[in-house]
């Protein structure tokens, strides 16, 4: 590359353009909705306090509730209940009593809040040679729940990787007879998109519709759930129109047109990572972080020669308006940009009652220019490092420990400091968000990042240094990515380093790049492929009611 920049990358321009700069808001409808969605919440949190009878049952109202989107508004309740049933629990001898539905229940449900029960549990289905046993088959029900519980694996839990592959595979040929109804619907799409593994906003309003059809629904929960989620979609509305407003009065669209304008997908990003209502503030911010960050990135992966990629890393080390000169207009473009964002997200804080600076948001997004730059010069020097190597830097390159400190800055937690020095000391739960990210990013956009010069990605790294060949070295890879799920998975279990609702806003930050680096396609960069679809379905298409 020397002092000439690369070939720039055929970015497709914004497939939204006005769509949601203007949506208006129906008051009336909104009132309406808060009024009635606050009378059944009383009722829906009585039938929690007074749950009674089989465990079996206490389990699946928690399991209905969650799933249907709505735990956030019970969480304090359903921890007192799991609290209580994980005490008494411990003096029973055995789980010999409790079928593979139950169990898998059981276990999923209590693993998801961070009890570490025993995958032992699941012995009982072994047979003599230690295979499962194909009994099991006999309960489709019962298997799906076994295929949801087997994705909270850790290290180590030989007896959930093999509930894992075998449920899946007697799944897909279960999923061709079965008939129409609910369980079938949830079979199909536990298949195509595990539960573990879903933004919580998709899976709960495909979840709506399988509990609809259930002849065990309650009208109560049900309409609860709907109201709950078209309220917290008029929110997305509003919330998107202000930052498309914004993104469009900084006109980098016509200023910088080769980057990738995507303030549509950042968002939906954002409601992936934490869709809780409160958390405005921080979506916002978490929005226009990552547009900032898709800025720089394709600044210093192709608009900037070497020369001028160094003057801008010396820039970003010190974060003063004074170290603007000397940059080239899209350098200073994508550098003043940034200064008022960190600014305008101390302003709000203060007004929301925070009082502390976003210290930590500045150190992590100087990190991530810090491992672009070495991408810059590795790409220039056609180096191809150690994988080991090239996922240190390529884990700091993916963004997600700072889009993870930009939401957690947001959320207004007397704890945010501690949660944010735990997040910049890279513990596992981040790091493995991080490595993730970045692995499954190379994967999927793998084909059209080496039509042009570009640095070596994990994939060329492991081809090198194990002499494999790409499809073997993406076998690898993807075996790499289950491994993160792993470490997450530990990480999530207590006690925990920092409060969970912390730790989550990483794990969610996995589920969104499940979702958005899927079927071989990178969404976020390509959104009219399949992503277009998802986001139109969470943020504009409300339930009928």
């Amino acid at each position: 590359m020397g002092s000439q920049s690369r070939p720039l990358a055929d970015h497709s321009p914004d497939i939204w353009r006005d769509k949601f700069t203007s949506i208006p808001r129906d008051i009336e409808l909104w009132e309406a909705y808060s009024k009635e969605r606050d009378v059944l919440k009383n009722e829906v949190r009585s039938m929690l306090v007074s749950a009674g009878g089989e465990w079996t049952d206490k389990l699946v109202l928690i399991d209905t509730v969650e799933r249907l989107g709505v735990g956030y508004h019970f969480s304090e309740c359903i921890e007192d209940m799991l609290a209580d049933m994980h005490s008494a629990h411990e003096k029973l001898e055995s789980y010999e009593n409790y079928d593979l539905f139950t169990t898998s229940l059981y276990f999923r449900i209590f693993r998801q809040h961070g009890y570490s029960v025993a995958s032992e549990i699941f012995n009982k289905y072994k047979e003599a040679d230690g295979k499962l046993s194909e009994a099991i088959t006999n309960d489709p029900a019962g298997l799906l729940s076994l295929y949801e519980a087997a994705h909270l694996r850790i290290h180590g839990e030989a007896v959930l990787d093999d509930a894992l592959a075998f449920s899946t595979s007697r799944l897909k040929s279960m999923a061709k007879s079965l008939d129409s109804g609910s369980l079938a619907r949830q079979v199909r799409r536990a298949l195509e998109q595990p539960l573990h593994k879903g933004i919580q906003r998709i899976e709960a309003k495909h979840f709506i519709s399988f509990y609809e059809e259930s002849t065990y629904k309650n009208d109560v929960l049900l309409k609860f759930a709907k109201l709950d989620y078209n309220l917290a979609q008029m929110l997305y509305k509003q919330e998107l129109s202000q930052v498309k407003r914004w993104w469009t009065a900084l006109d980098f669209d016509s200023k910088f047109p080769q980057i990738r304008s995507r303030i549509v997908e950042a968002y939906f990003w954002a409601v992936g990572t934490s869709f809780e209502p409160l958390d405005a503030l921080a979506r916002i911010m978490f929005t226009k972080m990552l547009c900032t960050l898709s800025v720089a990135d394709d600044l210093y992966d192709a608009y900037g020669t070497i020369e001028e990629l160094n003057t801008y890393t010396k820039a970003i080390e010190r974060l003063d308006i004074e170290s603007i000169d000397g940059l080239s207009d899209q350098c200073k473009l994508c550098y003043t940009t940034l200064l008022n964002v960190l600014s305008e997200y101390e302003e709000d804080l203060v007004k929301q009652g925070s009082y502390y600076d976003v210290y930590y948001l500045k150190k992590t997004f100087q990190a991530n220019m810090y491992a672009y730059h070495k991408e810059a010069i590795w790409c220039n020097k056609n180096y191809v490092p150690p994988l080991k190597e090239y996922l240190i830097n390529g884990s700091a390159s993916s963004g997600l420990c700072m889009l993870g400190v930009a939401m957690i800055t947001g959320m207004g937690h007397v704890d945010t400091t501690r949660a944010c020095n735990w997040a910049t000391s890279k513990p596992k739960a981040v790091f493995a968000t991080e490595k993730m990210g970045r692995v499954i990013n190379d994967i999927v956009g793998y084909e059209e990042e080496h039509s042009r010069p570009h640095v070596a990605t994990s994939i060329d790294c492991y081809m090198k240094e194990y002499g494999v060949s790409k499809e073997e070295a993406v076998v690898k890879l993807y075996e790499l990515i289950e491994d993160t799920w792993k470490d997450m998975n530990e990480e999530c279990l207590e006690p925990t380093a920092v409060g969970r609702q912390f730790i989550n806003v990483y794990l969610e930050s996995m589920r969104v790049c499940h979702v958005v680096y899927d079927k071989d396609s990178d969404g976020y960069t390509h959104p009219e492929e399949n992503l277009k679809h998802e986001i139109d379905f969470i943020i504009m298409d409300p339930i009928p009611i």
